[in-house]
């Protein structure tokens, strides 16, 4: 078994904290290797060695990407970018054929994951609680007559990212040109109750041998900006661990996954799950939550034992804007 393993993260972008804490010493990670298709992507500066490559929809991406794991002897290759977890997840043979692990979960829980729409029915046939969705004008219409949904109302793309794209509408006639809008563009699209109650990220980690959830940390969520926490304090509740353990284990992920939550009148509801690690992992990580030697124990082949909820509450993270300074020829 591997003692040190070499790891290649893919779109590394801004993720300059993650990059930070795979290099931590000890934590069972030997190289870091990062790309992205921008020379501007500060995180590729902090790795170990870092690669600009193609767009991901270009044609060789894949083949781009293999090579770098051959050159750079590479154990496990991880994927950040939502898009980008389809694909690895779909060309995983691809990966462990060359004696690599992709730390993604299956493609067919990213996509469920992906689609909003399919995901809350997925939750829906599960009765696990979630917020009332539908996704056209006439199912509103009919929502609203049985008293299921009411203005105001989010709606969003059914496979947005950062919260691009996302509205909160509160007059029917707006939500019905909105409505006519996509359906003229075939923009898929979810319309989505009104959370008005606290919101919740959970940063879980589901053992890649196992198969189960065996660490996780909730924050309440203070403050987000573009779709990331930025300020947020952590939290425990021993009913909300629960929810979370049921409504994971059924889905077959694996690796870190991000989960959003709301508590409306003192009732959770699941909202959410990004199978990638989520912006607001570093309130975990600095918890106590280490991901990155999770996963170093995974690729070395040993099984993570169960730590869930094992931290202080009442930590407040609080996001600032850092730099880089580079000279490029």
């Amino acid at each position: 078994m591997k003692n040190d393993i070499n790891i290649l993260i893919l779109c590394c972008g801004t993720r300059n904290l993650l990059v930070r804490y795979f290099k931590k010493n000890g934590n069972g990670i030997g190289k870091v290797v990062g790309t992205d298709c921008s020379v501007y992507a500060p995180a590729l500066y902090e790795t170990d060695a870092h690669y600009i490559v193609p767009r991901m929809t270009e044609p060789g991406y894949l083949d781009t990407i293999l090579d770098i794991c051959c050159k750079e002897k590479i154990d496990a290759v991880l994927p950040l970018q939502e898009d980008e977890l389809s694909l690895i997840a779909s060309h995983r043979k691809l990966f462990e054929d060359a004696g690599i692990t992709p730390i993604v979960s299956n493609a067919e829980a990213v996509n469920l994951c992906r689609d909003k729409y399919a995901f809350y029915e997925y939750l829906k046939s599960h009765n696990l609680p979630t917020l009332t969705s539908c996704d056209s004008f006439e199912a509103f219409m009919k929502e609203s007559e049985v008293g299921n949904m009411n203005l105001p109302v989010f709606m969003k793309p059914t496979r947005g990212c950062g919260s691009i794209g996302i509205q909160k509408v509160e007059h029917l006639d707006l939500l019905q040109v909105l409505c006519k809008y996509q359906d003229r563009m075939e923009d898929s699209y979810i319309i989505q109750n009104y959370a008005d109650g606290e919101e919740f990220g959970a940063d879980i980690y589901v053992d890649l041998l196992s198969g189960k959830p065996v660490s996780v940390f909730v924050k309440k969520k203070l403050r987000m900006r573009a779709g990331e926490t930025e300020k947020s304090v952590s939290y425990r509740d021993e009913e909300l661990f629960k929810l979370i353990e049921k409504t994971i284990e059924p889905l077959k992920l694996a690796g870190p996954i991000d989960m959003d939550i709301f508590r409306i009148d003192g009732q959770y509801y699941i909202s959410e799950i990004n199978p990638r690690f989520g912006g607001g992992y570093p309130h975990a990580h600095n918890c106590g939550m280490d991901f990155p030697h999770l996963i170093a124990e995974n690729i070395s082949d040993r099984t993570n034992e169960r730590s869930i909820g094992n931290y202080e509450e009442g930590i407040c993270m609080l996001k600032y804007t850092d730099l880089i300074m580079e000279k490029f020829t």
